[in-house]
């Protein structure tokens, strides 16, 4: 009867061992079940904002040139002309804010010799309260290779336009003889993008 004994608990275990190796595979199969999938998260784009400034010369069309001014009678030391001064707008086209600059992108022909640091183009921004800027020619020259002077009104909302009025003064002493003219004046008007 011992040896029957010996063989019921050899039985009895390997039972135990199979059902333990059950419960085992089975918690192994539970766990494995409670665990997240892998979820992807594909075709994503990375995209800058797009940095679109246009003008215009009658608030109607907008594109990247226009062809600019005559200011004439201008008297040295006089009042800046033209007296009501000619209208520019800036339209910000694009998806960010812009600060805006303005540099003179070209050198004027200038036969009499005006002192191109002595005449100064008047920069008024209409409505929203009235700033007015004041440039040389000079220093537009030389701001050209940064991008230009920044304008102190402040930057130009996406989707937004504001009109500017254009004017010429010359000092007195700006000119030697009696009579000058300056040419081939080309104002370049640039926006760079801003965090919103």
């Amino acid at each position: 009867m011992t040896i029957k004994r010996f063989k019921n608990t050899k039985a009895t275990a390997r039972a135990i061992e199979v059902m333990v190796a059950i419960v085992i595979v089975v918690g192994s199969v539970a766990f494995a079940a409670l665990q997240s999938q892998q979820d992807t998260l594909s075709g994503n784009t990375i995209e800058t904002a797009t940095a679109d400034l246009r003008l215009s010369t009658d608030d109607i069309t907008y594109s990247n040139s226009h062809t600019g001014f005559d200011f004439n009678n201008l008297v040295p030391g006089g009042q800046p002309v033209p007296t009501a001064g000619y209208s520019v707008y800036l339209r910000n086209m694009g998806g960010t804010p812009l600060a805006l600059k303005l540099a003179l992108s070209s050198i004027p022909t200038n036969p009499n010799h005006v002192d191109l640091n002595k005449v100064t183009l008047l920069l008024t921004k209409v409505g929203g309260g009235t700033s007015i800027q004041s440039f040389s020619l000079q220093s537009l020259m030389t701001a050209a290779p940064s991008g230009g002077v920044a304008f102190t009104s402040g930057n130009l909302d996406n989707n937004n336009a504001a009109q500017y009025k254009l004017q010429i003064a010359m000092d007195s002493d700006a000119i030697t003889g009696s009579v000058a003219a300056l040419g081939n004046i080309d104002f370049v008007f640039s926006g760079t993008a801003q965090s919103s």
